[in-house]
């Protein structure tokens, strides 16, 4: 039985969804459509379906532009990325969302940013309830309709994700509340589910859906949901699952209630089950990749390894792409650039976020032969401008590819080089870390065309996920370095040779912190791990390469910043409005 689940935003703005969800569709004034016209229409219906995929707040919003709050949103990062919220980077403006999480400033009365996200979950939670509900009374075949419905399926279970990555058992609406009057208010109050519940919703969701689905489309619907989505979406889920932050024998912090304590993880202790489970779902995903999907792997195209890992994130036409979230930027005034490059390079505004990667982050590189770089780590200590230059090109393909360094191209072969120290008018002086963020935006310009995309799912990140999952189970020692090294040698890089599980841990996590840098990963990720409260991470000293000019240009070692951590923070808070509301339990510590 469910118990404590969460529906998002405040009750009149939930009664407002679904009163008009009940028998009449959204449309403009004066045009009122009913269910059966529009699902009586293969046109009408497949439209549906598109507006599903574009209320699914992964697609059409993992960068967002709010005209009414007049905010650009990313899971709260506003206006940047989550990278600026962990390790990864730093927002140079101080006016980010990104800001607020690094200080610590923000809490259940002012967490602003989040409500959207939560709003567009729901809103695209609804919409693939109302499809699932009604397709079948299309004039579509069997099979197209089963089809149909495992995509609105798995959207709605990429919604469930979506809030439970962030808040941990959350509202499992798997049909469509239908309100009329007061007396139908009940069905919306719905109560928190425990964790174990909204893991086994999603999982079930991505096993129904997988049976229907496709392994391809024709190449005119690429970027709609395959089988292989389902089988990302349920392998991501259970590794989440059997990580610390859920799979324990105490939660992250103290928790009294029983209740409570079943919202935020598992109840029965660690489980090293769970951890197979993630394994082998991980290498369904693989399995589906090589024999089934006829299309997918890891992207080998291009000579040089640098020029091959930019182009997973360039061209949307890669076959290692399971799924993307659509173009960046078309529909928000090219703010996805505004806010990722350096602004009077690229965008040439006057209000540049200038997203800067971190030395902490930095250090997870390693030089092109698979050793590690030797850094002068003296703070205050100048250093000859030549020497970072060489450190920061001595690092392997990856780097080269994600990061826009001083004396280096921002749209390489142009032999256009900047060096920071000598552009201040151009604000590259305006940044905290190394250099600048070049992955995903590498070469674009404002207006650009095509516009940067957002990837959903990817292979790569299957192949760490198999890797981990397995070293947790203590599983083949060669099975564990093959998935690893299949992604070290397409950039290049030398093969990593079994260690012991405790050494493989880390070298696991750090292969994945390059391999997936600023995709929105680690953020999750060392929460899942239960290492965000560790000196450099989420808490403490950030770091950077500060240059500075003259006759002799030189590097300094300096920290930019202190940041604020408690561990309450692994998981988000609910608003105070929701908890106001008198049904809806609090994450712990909040």
């Amino acid at each position: 039985m469910r118990r404590n689940v969460f529906l998002k935003g405040s009750l009149v703005v939930v009664l407002t969804l679904l009163f008009t969800a009940c028998k009449k569709l959204e449309k403009p004034v004066s045009s009122e459509v009913t269910l059966k016209e529009v699902f009586g229409s293969k046109d009408k219906a497949e439209q549906f379906l598109w507006n599903v995929y574009s209320t699914c707040s992964i697609f059409e919003f993992p960068y967002y532009w709010n005209s009414t709050s007049s905010g650009y949103y990313h899971y709260g990062a506003t206006y940047t990325i989550l990278a600026a919220a962990c390790d990864e980077a730093d927002a140079y403006a101080n006016y980010t969302g990104a800001e607020a999480f690094n200080k610590g400033n923000w809490g259940p009365s002012d967490i602003y940013w989040y409500e959207f996200r939560s709003e567009f979950c729901y809103k695209g939670i609804r919409n693939a309830n109302i499809f699932i509900e009604n397709i079948d009374q299309s004039p579509f075949s069997d099979q197209e309709k089963a089809a149909m419905k495992a995509e609105a399926i798995f959207l709605r279970a990429l919604m469930h994700f979506d809030l439970m990555q962030r808040l941990g058992g959350v509202a499992i609406v798997d049909k469509v509340l239908k309100v009329s009057s007061a007396e139908d208010i009940p069905e919306v109050t719905i109560p928190r589910s425990t964790f174990a519940e909204t893991v086994d919703f999603i999982v079930k969701s991505c096993d129904d859906a997988a049976k229907d689905l496709p392994n391809v489309y024709e190449s005119r619907f690429r970027g709609r949901i395959v089988k292989g989505a389902a089988l990302a979406l349920k392998a991501r889920t259970l590794l989440y699952a059997a990580s610390p932050l859920y799979n324990s024998g105490e939660p992250y912090v103290p928790v009294s209630d029983p209740a409570l304590r079943a919202m935020v993880g598992y109840t029965d202790g660690y489980k090293e089950d769970r951890w197979r489970l993630a394994a082998e779902a991980s290498k369904a995903v693989l399995d589906w990749a090589k024999t089934e999907s006829g299309w997918c792997g890891l992207y080998m195209g291009k000579n040089n390894p640098v020029d091959r890992y930019e182009e997973i994130f360039i061209n949307p036409n890669n076959n290692e792409i399971i799924l993307d979230a659509g173009l960046m930027g078309t529909n928000t005034n090219n703010y996805f650039v505004r806010f990722l490059t350096p602004g009077m390079v690229v965008y040439g505004g006057t209000d540049p976020v200038n997203v800067g990667i971190t030395f902490n982050f930095t250090r997870f590189y390693q030089k092109a032969d698979g050793t590690d770089q030797v850094w002068n780590e003296t703070p205050g200590t100048a250093y000859p401008y030549s020497e970072y230059q060489r450190k920061l090109g001595e690092l392997e393909p990856r780097f080269q590819a994600s990061v826009f360094q001083s004396g280096t191209e921002w749209s390489r072969g142009t032999n256009v080089r900047y060096h920071f120290y000598e552009h201040a008018a151009r604000q590259l002086d305006r940044y905290n870390g190394v250099g600048f963020l070049r992955k995903f935006v590498k070469g674009v310009s404002n207006n650009s065309s095509p516009a940067p995309r957002w990837i959903t799912f990817r292979l790569a990140e299957f192949y760490l996920n198999y890797a981990e999952a397995l070293n947790e189970i203590n599983g083949s020692s060669s099975e564990i370095t093959w998935a690893l090294n299949e992604v070290r040698s397409r950039v290049n890089m030398p093969g990593i040779a079994y260690t012991g599980q405790a050494e493989m841990r880390e070298k696991i996590r750090r292969e994945r912190a390059v391999e997936l840098a600023f995709e929105q990963h680690r953020y999750f990720d060392v929460r899942r791990w239960k290492i965000a409260g560790q000196e450099g991470v989420m808490k403490g000293g950030m770091w950077g390469l500060k240059l500075a000019g003259g006759a002799n240009p030189t590097y300094t070692l300096q920290k930019f910043e202190d940041r604020a951590w408690e561990d309450k923070m692994y998981l988000y808070p609910f608003r105070v409005s929701e908890t106001n509301l008198g049904y809806i339990v609090q994450n712990p510590g909040w």
